[in-house]
């Protein structure tokens, strides 16, 4: 008995023996697996669902069989390490096999051509793709084995074939023929010969292109650095304009004056991604940088990064007395970014003058003795400044504030509850101003001073309605009027939060209070406009994407979401194309235009609120006792549902705060850190560090945990009040923190509300 599932890239038929020779015979667009192993079954069906780690796994016992490890398994594990970039794995299950060009079309010499494209063994990348040619059975496939072999000869510099090899793939593949055709152009030598590539062109994207392909061909093809420079100039890429120029330079006055030009645009707009681009070029072309240059350069890295490079330009400007008492205040707010506390706070008493500058050098000198927990030293320190400088609103209104901070880690609320009020009575224009009475009245609340604490909540909504603070401090003055034993005015400032933003977390917590249901947009199915266009540009993308062309790829995205507004049907349709492929940074910046034009229905909500991988954030949360909604919230604030996302300090995919401890403990058989791009691996170990975070406490604490670390989270829980979760989110003294905890535990309640279950009044 044959039974056949389809899945995204294998077609399992179950069968044993003899009933295998009536299965289907494999195709070049669909993986046959004939087998009647139910594990091999269950890999596949982990392919189908977008997990291909999961596949992996699941095959590692099979592979160490010898009786079950058959060529189709082998070629399924091989398939499934391609979908998570492990060329490396790849190599190994492949290499050498008898079967390479036999069995499934030549699958596997396809997948060995990848491998070498991806590793950079270009060479060993055109003997697969050759040998992969003539097992294609149609001729859409064999164009796409052409595509592999143009992309190895091209990147051999054997420019005639790879041209030629573009071309021919182009008959066969019409939907994305501009694009290679691009590519020929790329290869081909003289302007004349490759306008007749560029009047071939028929799509947008592609024809916006062509100016860019003709500068590089100018560069690379013809040798003309001149014309190239004038190109690229002419395209906004002066960098790249002088670079050439700086090549083409035949004499000491050219040189410098392209020098000249390259630090005037660092000098013009430090920080900025033309500044970035003028100092690789400076870098590349002209090594040994002038005492003033380093200077200029330092100041711009001190805004962009590297920060280990500024801190040492600047170092050495100081240490040679060309840098100004601003270059001093850079090079120390450069050190604090690297965790340099000592060397800042050096730096910082040394800045004296001008007063407005001392002042915020002050400040910054007491955060950073705070930081390496020197508070006796941080405390004397704040109390000078806001003694010194009185009429410095910002520095001194600083100080106050870490002076109340500090009170409150040191359990003396009241004290800290006066310095709070003193600060906002002192600077009211100060933006601490409402945070700082905001956190006095909770301080009130908490040790039942209600009816001060609502008055004063009031006050901050009635004055600071606009802040941070407005809907913060109307929850919380229901909460202390009721305590007070006003209910009609609690139930006033709640339903006053209903109407005001019904999507905040504060919203969310009066609804409750009210013994209502959070907010949730309308039911609605997830039917979109068809337009054929954006069909056709995210087909095109999908299979430029499969042939490894993601520069292309990302043009049309980036022409699919230029034009999405062009409509709502467009709107909506390209928001949808974008979160079916795990775009999902732009399907959310799409779906908030879709709201913003009254599309306000689940549809709409589910395009800003994704999800990917719903089934195995349903079975991993739930095999790990924990609660989906709360794993998709925590991703969607973590990475919004992107793989790809990388943090600041280089945290990655969509639960970054993973590592290898973690997938060791998984009993993983090996680790890469590009796996965290990976969606399943990066689920699996995200859900597993969430479980360590919440055992023994509840979701509040572990969040903050999660995003602080356990250790701050142990001292906020000595503070007073903390045992209620809402006022344990409240004295986290660090605003990301507050912030974090607060979104990701409104997220939930949308995430149950689209894609779970409703929130009951009772939750």
């Amino acid at each position: 008995m044959v039974f056949a599932q389809l899945a995204r890239l294998c077609f399992v038929v179950l069968c044993a023996g003899d009933a295998c020779k009536g299965a289907p015979a494999s195709t070049d667009t669909m993986m046959v697996v004939r087998t009647a192993d139910t594990t091999v079954v269950a890999a596949c069906d982990a392919l189908a669902q977008g997990r291909a780690w999961r596949a992996s796994r699941t095959l590692a016992p099979v592979l160490d069989d010898p009786a079950r490890r058959t060529p189709d398994v082998v070629l399924l594990a091989a398939t499934a390490a391609a979908e998570w970039t492990g060329w490396t794995e790849v190599n190994a299950l492949l290499a050498g096999q008898p079967w390479l060009d036999t069995l499934q079309a030549g699958r596997g010499r396809v997948l060995l051509a990848r491998a070498a494209l991806e590793t950079g063994d270009d060479s060993l990348a055109r003997v697969h793709a050759e040998a992969s040619i003539p097992a294609a059975r149609d001729p859409r496939e064999r164009a796409r084995r052409l595509v592999l072999l143009a992309r190895a000869l091209d990147r051999l510099d054997m420019r005639d074939s790879a041209r030629s090899t573009y071309i021919l793939a182009s008959h066969a593949l019409p939907s994305i023929s501009d694009w290679l055709l691009l590519r020929a152009a790329a290869l081909t030598p003289g302007s004349r010969a490759r306008r007749q590539f560029y009047d071939a062109l028929r799509l947008a994207p592609a024809r916006d292109r062509a100016d860019r392909v003709e500068a590089q061909a100018l560069e690379a093809v013809d040798g003309d650095l001149a014309a190239a420079a004038k190109q690229y100039r002419s395209e906004g890429l002066v960098a790249q304009s002088l670079r050439l120029r700086a090549m083409a330079a035949s004499s000491d006055a050219q040189r410098a004056a392209v020098r000249h030009d390259l630090v005037s645009i660092v000098a013009a707009s430090p920080g900025s991604v033309a500044a970035s681009e003028a100092i690789a070029v400076l870098d590349e072309r002209f090594p040994g940088l002038s005492p003033g240059e380093e200077l200029i350069v330092g100041r711009s890295l001190a805004l962009s990064g590297p920060f280990p490079r500024a801190a040492m330009l600047l170092r050495r400007a100081i240490a040679a007395h060309r840098a100004n008492v601003d270059d001093r205040y850079r090079y120390a707010v450069v050190l604090r970014r690297l965790d340099r506390h000592r060397e800042a706070i050096a730096q910082l008493a040394k800045i004296t003058a001008p007063r407005a500058l001392a002042a915020d050098a002050a400040l910054l000198r007491a955060r950073s003795l705070i930081e390496l927990d020197r508070d006796a030293a941080a405390k004397k320190l704040l109390r000078t400044i806001a003694k010194k400088y009185p009429h410095d609103t910002a520095a001194a209104a600083g100080a106050l504030y870490l002076l109340a901070d500090l009170a409150t880690d040191d359990n003396r609320d009241l004290a800290a509850r006066d310095a709070m009020r003193s600060l906002a009575k002192r600077y009211p224009t100060s933006d601490l101003a409402p945070t700082a009475v905001f956190r006095a009245a909770i301080i009130g609340f908490v040790h039942g001073k209600y009816r001060a604490a609502a008055m004063e909540l009031d006050s901050v909504d009635a004055r600071y309605s606009r802040s941070s603070e407005g809907l913060s401090s109307l929850y919380w003055a229901g909460r202390a009027w009721q305590r007070a034993g006003d209910s009609v005015l609690a139930v006033n400032r709640w339903n006053q939060l209903l109407v005001r933003d019904p999507l905040s977390y504060y919203s969310a917590q009066a609804a409750r209070r009210l013994g209502e249901t959070p907010w949730a947009p309308p039911p609605a199915v997830d039917t979109f406009p068809v337009v054929p266009a954006v069909d056709s540009a995210f087909q095109r993308a999908d299979a430029l994407t499969r042939l490894g062309m993601d520069n292309e790829a990302r043009l049309e995205y980036d022409a699919a979401l230029a034009a999405a507004g062009e409509s709502t049907p467009r709107l909506l349709a390209t928001a949808a194309a974008f979160r079916d492929r795990g775009l999902t940074t732009r399907s959310i910046q799409l779906g908030w235009k879709v709201i913003a034009r009254g599309e306000r229905d689940a549809r709409a909500y589910r395009l800003v609120y994704p999800i990917a991988l719903g089934d195995a954030i349903v079975a991993e949360s739930r095999a790990a006792r924990g609660d989906p909604a709360l794993v998709a919230a925590l991703i969607r604030q973590e990475s919004s549902f992107n793989p790809r996302a990388t943090s600041a300090p280089g945290a990655r995919g969509l639960m970054p705060r993973v590592g290898q401890a973690i997938a060791r403990s998984l009993r993983y058989p090996y680790w890469d850190p590009a796996l965290l791009y990976e969606p399943d691996v990066n689920l699996e170990i995200g859900i597993a560090h969430l479980r360590a975070a919440l055992a023994g406490r509840g979701p509040v604490r572990a969040l903050a945990a999660y995003n602080a670390g356990d250790g701050r989270v142990a001292r906020w829980s000595k503070k007073a009040g903390t045992d209620d979760p809402e006022i344990f989110i409240e004295r986290i003294p660090f605003a990301e923190t507050r912030d974090y905890v607060r979104i990701v535990q409104r997220n939930r309640d949308l995430y149950r509300a689209l894609y779970f279950m409703p929130v009951s009044a009772e939750q």
